[in-house]
């Protein structure tokens, strides 16, 4: 079974703690980032996301075409799934009982593909709360 563990974002000041989760001492979002860092690409899309996060954290409503919570309008589902996007990137992340997670990141061409990683992750971590 693995291992969960939050990581505060220390980047991101705002009102909300925003945390990454950390899988058996290993983070999506943090290859993600390093991915995006090496290929040199996108990396202006990633600190507009950075940018949306830190307003989220203050609260500040974000428009749709910048964050999408991903299972609205799911009764049974209290743990809400959210997207931060931009033209080409997408960061994922939950709202659980110990604040904002953010999980990991992604392409607009994988979406599809990451919201079922996202929810398959988020499965097996409710399991553990």
């Amino acid at each position: 079974m693995e291992s969960f563990t939050l990581k505060q974002i220390d980047e991101i000041e705002g009102k909300q703690k925003i945390y990454k989760l950390e899988i058996d001492d290993k983070c999506l979002f943090d290859d993600f980032e390093d991915e995006i860092e090496k290929r040199g690409q996108y990396s202006d899309e990633l600190a507009t996301i950075y940018a949306h996060i830190e307003d989220f954290a203050n609260n500040k409503t974000l428009p749709q075409t910048k964050f999408r919570i991903l299972n609205k309008g799911v009764k049974n589902d209290k743990i809400k799934e959210y997207e931060f996007k931009s033209k080409h990137l997408r960061i994922y992340g939950i709202k659980a009982p110990s604040g904002q997670i953010i999980i990991m990141g992604g392409y607009k061409k994988t979406q599809k593909k990451d919201i079922n990683r996202l929810k398959n992750i988020k499965a097996i971590y409710i399991k553990t709360l």
